[in-house]
């Protein structure tokens, strides 16, 4: 290789290498001698190629300064803790370094770019809002300028881009005349604020009656006064408020006072004391819930009063609440006489229907997930259509423990069924019945040694239009069941109304309801079975739909285990043919049934030819073969007296021992030698009284009109 040709492939090399420094050495090298073994034997070529690369790289390095536009400046600006004044601060221009370019004869000459010299601002407490944005824009605008200069002295700038500095320039210009008026007018306030200080400092060393006014009316220190010294007594205040609507501490253990009113009504009566604070500052003026969190620290000077979150644990009081609750211990205390392998002890109820289509559960409950995954939900909250929910129907056995109580835990079963296309009635809380007792998971709860049902039931449900012991559907169910399962005894009992949270079943509601947490049942697995307006156009691909979705329910809900005990879920077709029989024997009822407001009995007589043998002793230890009814006692200085009312203080029913133990005293205080079962219910007892004024009142109109209408004849004789 010649020495010209030596020169050539360096130049050429040096060229290549700068255009593409992005690529690795041995890479570069490669493509080098690629392209160096396609034109080495032609000189005009190399050349060529040598001036492609030099112009590509100068376009390059262009480009790079082009990218300041879009990056962050270097240049020191005004920060938000800066105060700009007009003797610390000054304008002056900064002289860019000029980069000669060794070019054939040519030569920049160096351009000084005027900016803000920032390097001298003093640090204060209050910033210069106006001063730090106009100090921001014009560093952009200066830092446009340079690379704008830059272009020029390298040889590139276009007319576009000398149009562009122009107006730049004019634009600097601007901002630093407005920069200099901002802080000539901040540095004419803070003279004049300060000769104002002075004369009124020397009005008040003159005349100290002005200067006591201006010291109350006008303060000297700087910011906003503390809520404590403006009202020094406001704690106090609190205390004496919260003491008269509070109280002390639960446990006793401290002496803090719980305010039993809400903040605005202690603000609203803080403002008719005279105190027109904010509700914030009312809140840091109490006991922080958490003394150590962020909040809790900010509580600095307190009073020793709470503010408690409310509960929603305070169920709805009603009249025949202990009346009711008295007859389910009745039950439980027979329950536990007989013990576990007796009897059959089922809480059921029903759940809220849950949405198909949208998120199963209302509220959503935290998960504890990957941060690979995303929880992703629909974007609506509107039902698909009409009625497209599932009911769930929850059966919980309730196991007897060695101790002999009635205890929570047990399997739990869940027919679902579609609130669109079948109904909650009784029949199929039977059918749900003769289905559990087959299931193997129930064999311990519900069956004796026999693999038959035990022979006493016992029912709680919570009272609703389907489950009501006093309604005739209800009793009619509940005698199918009695003479399917050849039962001694069948209890069925609720709750008062509004008091069905009590219900051993709801215990198995939260886990049930947490399974729900980011589930969306399928409403459309078969294909859409609605048209645009969400009207059906497909009765049965809708059945077939809401049976997949039931399934898909069914199948998360018998993966739960609750208590070590095992859930069953199963979807069930909708039919309306399973219906419960309209006829009922009277007479039958009257020898077996005692039916009333809250509880239905159903008990095998004592007749073979009727019923059969027994198949425990029930009769031999309950000879009267029904629960009696609850009564009401109070403890007085005679000795246990029947009270009439259900509200009164300090009265107790006793347990169902105590009960039969106080047979002859009831009967004997009554004078009367048997009580209707509702005897003592309150609502009952007033109903009574009511229908009684109300026929009292019709006969003596009736009377008063015969007799009217006799008198008139009598006149007209």
């Amino acid at each position: 290789m010649s020495s010209n040709k030596s020169k050539s492939y360096i130049v050429f090399r040096d060229a290549f290498l700068n255009c593409h420094k992005n690529l690795s050495k041995e890479n570069v090298y490669k493509l080098l001698n690629v392209e160096w073994s396609k034109i080495k034997k032609d000189d005009e070529l190399i050349q060529q190629h040598i001036e492609i690369y030099s112009t590509k790289q100068k376009l390059n390095l262009a480009e790079n300064t082009l990218l300041l536009w879009t990056n962050n400046s270097n240049i020191n600006s005004c920060t938000q803790s800066d105060v700009v004044t007009l003797d610390d601060c000054t304008l002056s221009s900064i002289t860019t370094t000029t980069n000669t370019i060794s070019t054939a004869n040519t030569t920049t000459t160096t351009n000084t770019i005027p900016t803000a010299n920032t390097t001298t601002i003093t640090s204060s407490n209050h910033p210069c809002t106006a001063q730090e944005k106009l100090c921001n824009d014009l560093a952009g605008v200066n830092e446009r300028v340079t690379t704008l200069m830059q272009l020029k002295q390298i040889g590139l700038q276009t007319t576009e881009n000398e149009k562009q500095l122009k107006i730049l320039l004019k634009q600097q210009k601007s901002m630093l005349y407005q920069l200099k008026r901002l802080r000539n007018s901040a540095a004419a306030a803070k003279r004049l604020r300060a000769k104002k200080k002075h004369k009124l400092q020397a009005i008040a060393e003159s005349h100290p009656e002005v200067g006591l006014v201006l010291k109350t009316s006008f303060r000297q220190d700087k910011g906003r006064p503390s809520i404590d010294d403006t009202c020094p007594d406001l704690l106090v205040t609190i205390e004496e408020i919260a003491m008269l609507g509070g109280a002390v501490d639960d446990r006793r253990r401290t002496e803090t006072v719980r305010s039993c009113l809400t903040l605005d009504d202690l603000r609203e009566t803080l403002k008719m004391k005279g105190y027109d604070i904010k509700r914030s500052t009312l809140y840091y003026r109490l006991l922080p819930r958490r003394a150590l969190s962020i909040d809790g620290k900010k509580h600095i000077r307190t009073v020793n009063v709470r503010l408690q979150k409310a509960q929603n644990n305070l169920h709805k009081k009603h009249e025949d609440g202990h009346f009711a609750a008295a007859a389910i211990r009745f039950a439980k205390d027979l329950a536990t006489l007989f013990g576990n392998d007796c009897v059959f002890f089922l809480s059921q109820d029903d759940k809220c229907k849950v949405p198909i289509g949208l998120p199963a559960a209302k509220k959503q409950a935290p998960l504890l997930m990957h941060l690979d995954y995303v929880i992703k939900l629909p974007d609506h909250d509107f039902v698909i259509a009409s009625r497209h929910q599932l009911t769930p129907s929850v059966y919980a056995a309730c196991l007897i423990n060695n101790a002999g109580d009635v205890g929570y835990s047990g399997p739990t079963y869940i027919a679902i069924r579609s609130a669109k296309h079948d109904k909650s009635v009784s029949a199929n809380h039977r059918d749900d019945f003769n289905h559990l007792v087959k299931l193997k998971e129930f064999n311990t709860a519900a069956l004796d040694s026999s693999n038959t049902v035990k022979s006493i039931v016992i029912i709680t449900v919570d009272g609703g239009p389907d489950e009501n012991p006093r309604f005739p559907k209800t009793l009619a169910s509940s005698i199918d069941i009695f003479k399917t399962h050849n039962l001694d005894a069948l209890f069925v009992l609720t709750h008062a109304p509004g008091q069905s949270a009590f219900n051993a079943v709801e215990r198995r509601m939260a886990p049930l309801s947490h399974d729900l947490s980011g589930l969306i049942l399928p409403h459309d697995n078969f294909g859409t079975h609605l048209d645009a307006s969400g009207n059906t156009i497909d009765f049965e691909l809708e059945k077939k739909n809401f049976e997949k979705a039931g399934e898909v329910l069914a199948e998360v809900w018998s993966n739960t285990v609750i208590d070590s005990h095992p859930v069953v879920a199963s979807y069930v077709n909708s039919s309306f043919t399973s219906q419960v029989s309209s006829n009922i024997d009277e007479s039958w009822c009257d020898r077996h049934v005692l039916q009333s407001q809250y509880t239905l009995q159903i008990i095998r007589c004592d007749s073979q030819d009727c019923c059969g043998e027994w198949r425990s002793n029930f009769f031999q230890v309950f000879p009267q073969r029904f629960l009696p009814s609850p009564v009401p006692f109070v403890r007085g200085s005679s000795g246990l007296v029947i009270i009439t009312n259900d509200s009164e203080q300090d009265q107790f029913y006793g347990s169902l021992f105590q009960r039969l133990q106080l047979n002859k005293l009831i009967h004997k205080q009554l004078n009367s030698s048997s009580i209707p079962f509702d005897y003592f219910c309150t609502s009952v007892k007033q109903q009574f009284q009511n229908e009684h004024v109300k026929y009292a009142t019709n006969i003596f109109l009736v009377w008063k009109e015969e007799k009217i209408i006799a008198k008139y004849i009598s006149r007209k004789k």
